[in-house]
């Protein structure tokens, strides 16, 4: 149900648990005793030892559904006297249930001094890549959230909630060179409308309007990009029942949502990830019904993929031009549409390249054109994992 894979303990692992074991079969249960004794005061071994008995305890979801069950019981105790639509959805995440919209969000994002400070520091950073590197085209696409919207129901509650402040400062200070694009919302209809209700993921309303946003801003410098993919269809798992980050990290008794994805006949191209040929299509395995059915499946990695490492993707295609992608797992869904467009595109998540460099990527990869994808958090908010090192 969590998606998880069960971790066997081998004994080959620990040739003191395989020693330990040897002495059992031979009756000297005081020395096996020892071994376990000296093994469970070790770190390194209880790590070990927790994570496998964790992973396959009999109850484990059992407890959990009826700790978060007792989480409702109280909440919904101490709100029922309130004309509060939105209320926590557990106790111990910053998600909340809201009901008029049967949906699960997160709390509103806060614009602070602190939060204008990391702006205006990623502002430099953006300032200074661009004058580094005269010879690349450097694009951000900003997609707007509800936590970062004028429309999230709980702003009311929280007097230095964002409201699109981050936003707009960081339009009133855009860095020169740095051709921008945006995805916005206009009310709650969009957020339901491009958003899941139990994910933090856009869907596939979503992917394709970013799509065709992105296909704008990139051909605002190129004009003889070439056109934009066709859709042929769009397809509904009807035996999926889609529930979730949100709904996995909380067990509210939200309503699952239908998992719909998009289907396109892409051109031949080869994927590589850490120089290795990827030869599985996770579109394809699904379209031919290879998926699991059982609740809180992340569907949304499972199809679009979940690639942290830097891949490459090569299309046959009468395109020259060569293309660096960054962002979060929100880019994944988008990587191969905007991929087709170019020759060559490398993309790259800096939260798990933590040590990737712009500069030394450069001096070993011929690339024209830098695309940012992002939220608020990735396009200019975060200094933390999402400034580019130079």
């Amino acid at each position: 149900m969590e998606a998880r894979e069960l971790v066997a303990l081998a004994p080959a692992e620990s040739p003191n648990l395989q020693r330990a074991i040897n002495l059992f079969k031979d009756g000297d249960w005081a020395g096996a005793a020892r071994i376990l004794i000296n093994l469970y005061t070790s770190s390194s071994f209880t790590n070990k030892f927790e994570r496998a008995t964790s992973d396959q305890f009999p109850l484990r979801m059992t407890i959990i559904e009826f700790s978060k069950g007792l989480d409702r019981t109280i909440i919904n105790t101490a709100y029922q006297f309130t004309k509060d639509e939105v209320i926590p959805a557990d106790m111990t995440s910053d998600i909340y249930y809201d009901e008029p919209n049967d949906q699960l969000i997160f709390a509103p994002a806060l614009f602070t001094s602190e939060t204008q400070a990391r702006i205006d520091e990623r502002i430099l950073n953006y300032e200074a890549l661009i004058a580094a590197h005269p010879e690349q085209n450097f694009f951000l696409f900003h997609h707007q959230t509800l936590e970062n919207s004028k429309y999230h129901p709980m702003n009311i509650h929280f007097p230095m909630a964002d409201h699109g402040q981050a936003l707009e400062y960081f339009e009133r200070n855009l860095p020169e060179g740095l051709a921008f694009g945006k995805f916005l919302l206009t009310g709650m209809d969009d957020h339901l409308q491009y958003y899941y209700r139990t994910d933090h993921h856009w869907n596939v309303h979503g992917i394709l309007r970013a799509y065709d946003g992105i296909h704008t801003l990139l051909n605002s410098k190129h004009t003889d990009l070439s056109d934009k993919l066709v859709v042929k269809d769009i397809i509904t798992f009807p035996d999926i029942e889609f529930l979730g980050l949100m709904a996995r990290r909380t067990f509210s008794p939200v309503s699952s949502e239908e998992f719909v994805v998009e289907v396109i006949d892409f051109a031949p191209y080869e994927m590589l990830i850490n120089n290795q040929v990827i030869d599985q299509d996770l579109r394809a395995a699904y379209f031919e019904g290879n998926y699991a059915r059982i609740p809180y499946i992340n569907h949304y990695n499972e199809f679009y993929g979940f690639i942290t490492d830097l891949t490459e993707y090569t299309f046959e295609n009468a395109s020259n031009r060569s293309l660096l992608i960054i962002g979060s797992s929100y880019r994944y869904a988008l990587d191969p549409l905007i991929a087709s467009h170019y020759h060559k595109t490398y993309t790259v998540d800096l939260r798990y390249s933590t040590d990737f460099s712009l500069s030394e990527f450069l001096e070993t990869h011929n690339v024209d054109d830098i695309l940012i994808i992002g939220d608020n958090t990735v396009g200019f908010e975060d200094t933390e994992y999402w400034k580019i090192k130079p």
